[in-house]
């Protein structure tokens, strides 16, 4: 049995020769796969299920490609150039020193990495020894909501400006009667005064406070933030708008970015009890995804899933996992107007790995459906936007 199959149930509880090119129908901009691609060699104990993964570089300039490994509670470094592993960040999850369970991470440098804790509202900040120097608890905002522990993953990244850390929240269930409407989706830690602040932006009401407390398929209220230097964006999975809000966390604007290849986004409210057909539903039913800003061309890529039938063969969990057989990426300018629309080729792209360079968006094929798959190795091709 691979690595990949032996451990994506136990992940989902808790929570080519390449195929021929499904041409890209634009007006405008294309993202155009280059065929260049890097790899970095996985060691036994690491598979291609991946917490987080970001590209990092020091103040020398150097360019690191790191993400948290699945199994243990460890970050894993490898330069970008050399393809190498380089080092390794190892985390106690218990004792005086432990951060406990974490799921994702954000390293401002080697020896500022903060870990958000999922079991309570606390982010401890580590050096590259993993050691513990502080420890910011964060419990409740200036307006008397409780503070949710946070995932900082790859679609939902802790940002820091400044001295201030803004964390991602989900809907906070102890609101009772409007979870969604009185949730923040963002909160505000200013680490000099401790002052907890938040977003102006709420989840958008796609389910009832009832609905939530029954259970959900937990992509209800998901959705992609980034920021681009000077604003935060915001991509809900059930909504076609984005949401543009200030660093101060005032609401500035929505704007319509409607995907060609979504007709409608998915508005059963049934959700399977079994997980084998909760996966089957998550790879199916059409909905929006992470949204990305590409500094270097000064655009922003959002992330589209189209309905899709699975067939009896395929493994749910492990698609889920890595991104889904099928998507498209959108293409907006810095005024936020859709330029252009790609919709890649079926089981080649692993779509929730991927991270931006000079060169291009780089997009992972360690897919478990693209017939070169090898779970001992992580690949990125390399795609250029084309205008």
């Amino acid at each position: 049995m691979s690595k990949l199959s032996f451990l994506c149930v136990g992940v989902l509880g808790l929570i080519l020769t390449i195929v021929s090119c499904q041409s890209a129908v634009s007006d405008g901009a294309v993202l155009k796969p280059t065929g260049d691609s890097i790899t970095f060699s996985l060691n036994p104990k690491t598979t291609v299920l991946i917490r987080a993964l970001f590209s990092f570089e020091d103040e020398e300039g150097r360019e690191y490609l790191t993400f948290q490994n699945d199994e243990e509670s460890e970050i894993l470094v490898y330069d970008m150039n050399t393809r190498r592993h380089v080092k390794t960040i190892t985390l106690d999850r218990e004792g005086a020193n432990g951060v406990g369970a974490f799921s994702g991470y954000y390293i401002r440098s080697w020896n500022e990495i903060y870990i958000p804790c999922m079991m309570k509202s606390e982010i401890d900040v580590v050096n590259e020894k993993g050691h513990i120097w502080k420890r910011l608890p964060y419990s409740e905002t200036d307006q008397g909501k409780r503070a949710m522990p946070f995932v900082a993953g790859t679609r939902t990244p802790l940002t820091t400006i400044n001295q201030k850390i803004y964390i991602p929240q989900s809907p906070n269930l102890s609101l009772t009667d409007k979870v969604m409407e009185d949730s923040p989706v963002t909160l505000m830690l200013d680490t000099a005064t401790r002052q907890l602040s938040e977003f102006e932006l709420r989840f958008p009401p796609v389910l009832s406070s009832e609905e939530l407390s029954r259970g959900t398929l937990s992509v209800e209220s998901a959705y992609g933030q980034c920021y681009d230097g000077t604003n935060f964006l915001y991509s809900f999975f059930f909504d076609e708008n984005l949401f543009v809000v200030s660093p101060d966390g005032k609401m500035e604007r929505k704007v319509k970015a409607k995907s060609r290849y979504l007709d409608r986004i998915y508005a059963d409210k049934r959700v399977p009890s079994d997980l084998g057909d909760l996966a089957k539903t998550l790879c199916e039913i059409p909905f929006y995804g992470a949204l990305i800003y590409d500094k270097y061309r000064d655009v922003y890529y959002r992330f589209v899933y189209p309905a899709t039938e699975m067939l009896p063969t395929d493994k749910c969990v492990d698609v889920w996992l890595l991104g889904r057989s099928r998507f498209s990426i959108i293409i907006l300018n810095k005024n936020l107007e859709v330029i252009g629309e790609t919709l890649f080729p079926d089981n080649v792209y692993a779509s929730k790995l991927f991270f931006i360079r000079k060169d291009g968006l780089y997009l992972s094929t360690s897919f478990v459906k693209n017939p070169n798959f090898s779970d001992d190795e992580l690949t990125f091709e390399r795609i250029e936007m084309i205008q």
